[in-house]
């Protein structure tokens, strides 16, 4: 018998630098269906829509799974999951993933048990299959002996197993040995063969042949489609105009799949029909100014009428030169890019942009709320935007009351100023008489402690721990809470950059921007008196304080070694664990590890010259790197399909001045869960890195500083074995003094 074998696929398999996406026609030469990943936790999977419409053109049978999240309530996420179809389910039965250890608030069957039932109330009908493994269903379900009954009630869903590398695999209770429908038997296919992006690819039979297959889910025979139409028709207009209903959609020269893309549709366009398929499925369409004319799958196109869409506010369109007025709400734009129009529709000019994640406040809007009237913060752009892509800044995310806070405070709750001069001095007292601290620079954001007690002063708190009194009429008021950009010029030559993201979860980044070019500059990787990369470990906290410098990261990866072979005694008299680096790594000119072959490695010379895999002379400071997510200014392909989890990379500019040391925070449900290696790299790429590297992550991350009072300031939020605000002790770090 012939198994029939078909991919799980999700957004790892889709380079999002390129546009192509997952060739499923390609795939459906090999495949006999596909099952797409729809989603994990209240994260829907960011390619789920395209995939699942993409799959269905191309003729494949489409199942679907989440995965299952312990740190999120298990009715959410099946409810979130459901959201996600639109009332087409697919072919295939749907897919509950239980494989995840995250140990959250709803671990355990019985939280499986709730997130199945609201499956089944929310899609009765609907076949539920299980996906596990062995092991982990052994360890985690409930016990055949003493709780036979509650696992005998996961067996009405049919198994999905994955078991890798063996002849059949191996079944755990309640089902019977051949009691499978699918089984995960690799996850090393070739992607190319599958028409994905990424090297390798999960694959899986299907406990049957295809005639069994097609019998068990009630597989239609499909008609051959009618004839398609000239693909060179120039087409006629019809006088119907259409909008597009999802974030972006291909324009292709033909009636299907298999034709090239000619561009893309953003949501929300408006197009005009000049042809249609016999069946409709796809028109051919033209945009308004000519500029781009072609065939798209007409279920994504909306009939608008044979006009525009009319402006959704009845009222006569809004003077621009009013200023509005004021409600006190305030929103964060969630896509990419925002358009601002002169009036509440989209047959008004638009008059600017606006970045994601930047704060609006409202000042009016339609009788119906669609569209919004918004002003800056700093006032320097007034307009309209769609309401949908505008988020209340109310909308706090829950936090864990048990995690403790970083050791820089959060100033959640305080008021924050930019600087709005060139240089501004910090004094002890509210006065121009008192003693000056520091200085605060232009552009820096910075919260208030207090700004009533004096009408002409405010009292503020730098993250460095510089605290004490600015004049009020230098200081540009931002927002009543911290922003999700904040900008703090730290260091001479070093500015800090915090930046909280929504899409496509939530994170939280931090960036250390250093002008190499800064006079007194100097660089520290971790001294070592051996050569063969056995070092003693410590907190990135304990080596900025050990060699005084001013910024330290966490730097490359290492292992633990024996204490037998290796007594920490002898080694590491001092304290730490005794760990050897992952590759090469060298300390002002001395070699302290040795050269590992696929190992990219950073170099910084002794005049800060910073490069990649390009020595110049005799190594002065030098770490090894996990791998290059950077190379000549692009995204390196086919980054390993890693799950979003806390990260630390670092990278240099084109022409060489400006180096990017960042770090993301993870782990933290609903404050920041982290990013993939390509997301990691879009995020250098967004600073302007033109090659750069991914460092040692996960609970070694750390960024630190030195206080005013010249003790560490954690920037970041470590989380060495999954527990907020504790810092892993590690092998490697880098170190930045200025003089």
């Amino acid at each position: 018998m012939a198994n029939v074998i078909g991919p799980d696929v999700s957004f790892y398999q889709d380079d999002p630098e390129t546009p192509q996406g997952i060739d499923f026609v390609k795939m459906k030469a090999s495949a006999g269906y596909v099952i797409i990943r729809a989603g994990q936790n209240l994260w829907p999977d960011t390619d789920f829509k395209v995939n699942w419409r993409e799959a269905k053109l191309a003729g494949l049978p489409r199942g679907s799974y989440w995965f299952y999240d312990s740190r999120a309530e298990p009715k959410r996420q099946a409810e979130l999951w459901i959201q996600q179809f639109n009332g087409d389910y697919g072919e295939l039965p749907l897919c509950a993933d239980f494989e995840e250890a995250y140990g959250g608030a709803y671990k355990g069957w019985r939280n499986w048990y709730t997130f199945l039932e609201r499956i089944k109330q929310l899609v009765p009908g609907k076949e539920i299959v299980i996906y596990t493994a062995y092991y982990y269903w052994r360890d985690n379900a409930p016990n055949a002996t003493t709780q036979a009954t509650n696992l005998n009630y996961f067996r009405q869903y049919p198994l999905w197993i994955a078991h890798y590398g063996a002849v059949e695999p191996l079944i755990p209770k309640p089902w019977k040995k051949d009691e499978w429908l699918f089984w995960q038997y690799t996850e090393g296919g070739d992607g190319k063969l599958y028409g994905v992006e990424s090297g390798g690819i999960d694959l899986n039979y299907f406990n049957g042949d295809s005639a069994k297959f097609k019998t068990r889910f009630n597989l239609p025979d499909v008609p051959p489609p009618p004839p398609d139409p000239d693909p060179n028709d120039p087409g006629t207009p019809t006088g119907k105009m259409y909008t597009v209903t999802v974030s972006s959609l291909k324009v292709r020269k033909g009636p299907g799949l298999t034709y090239d893309s000619l561009g893309l549709l953003s949501q929300n366009e408006v197009v005009e029909e000049i042809g249609a398929t016999s069946d409709r499925a796809w028109l051919q369409i033209r945009k308004s100014d000519g500029s781009l004319k072609g065939w798209s799958f007409a279920a994504y196109l909306n009939l608008t009428g044979t006009n525009p869409p009319p402006d959704p506010d009845p009222d006569p369109d809004p003077d621009p030169g009013d200023i509005g007025t004021p409600t006190g709400k305030t929103y964060t734009v969630t896509a990419t890019g925002l358009k601002v129009r002169l009036g509440p529709g989209l047959t008004f000019d638009a008059i600017g942009l606006l970045a994601q994640n930047e704060v609006v406040e409202e000042i009016g809007s339609t009788s119906d709320r669609t569209w919004l009237r918004i002003r800056r913060a700093d006032g320097s752009m007034t307009g309209w935007c769609f309401a949908e892509y505008l988020q209340s800044t109310d909308s706090t995310p829950p936090t864990d009351p048990g995690t403790p806070p970083n050791t820089v405070p959060d100033d959640k709750d305080k008021k924050w100023y930019r600087v709005g001069v060139a240089s501004l001095p910090v004094r002890d007292a509210p006065s121009n008489a008192g003693k000056t601290l520091g200085s605060l620079l232009v552009d820096d954001n910075i919260p208030a402690l207090d700004d009533t007690s004096n009408p002409t002063w405010v009292q503020i708190r730098r993250y460095d721990g510089l605290t004490g009194w600015c004049e009020k009429k230098y200081l540009v008021f931002l927002s009543d809470a911290r922003p999700i950009s904040i900008r703090q010029n730290l260091f001479r030559g070093i500015t800090y950059l915090r930046k909280e993201l929504t899409s496509p979860r939530k994170l939280v980044m931090h960036v250390m921007a250093i002008d190499l070019q800064t006079t007194g500059l100097e660089f520290l990787v971790t001294p070592s008196t051996r050569t063969d990369g056995i070092m003693c470990s410590r907190t990135t906290s304990k080596f900025l304080t050990e060699f005084g410098v001013h910024v330290a990261i966490n730097a490359d990866g290492f292992s633990y070694l024996s204490t037998t072979a290796f007594p920490p005694a002898i080694y590491c008299s001092k304290g730490g664990d005794v760990l050897r680096l992952n590759g090469f790594a060298a300390s002002r000119g001395k070699v302290t590890g040795p050269r590992v072959n696929g190992r990219p490695t950073v170099y910084l010379s002794q005049k800060n010259q910073v490069t990649i895999d390009v020595e110049k002379g005799k190594a002065f400071n030098a770490l090894s790197a996990d791998r290059v997510i950077i190379k000549n200014g692009a995204v390196v392909k086919n980054l390993a399909a890693l799950a979003p989890n806390p990260r630390t990379a670092m990278g240099v500019n084109k022409n060489g001045r400006w180096l990017i040391l960042m770090a993301v925070d993870g782990r933290e449900f609903g404050i920041s869960e982290g990013a993939t290696l390509t997301e990691l790299a879009n995020l250098l790429l967004s600073y302007g890195v033109h090659e750069g590297v991914n460092l040692d992550g996960g609970g070694s991350s750390a960024m630190v500083i030195k206080g005013v009072d010249g003790k560490p300031r954690t920037l970041n939020t470590a989380i060495d074995q999954n527990v907020p605000g504790r810092e892993r002790a590690v092998a490697n770090h880098l170190g930045v003094f200025v003089k």
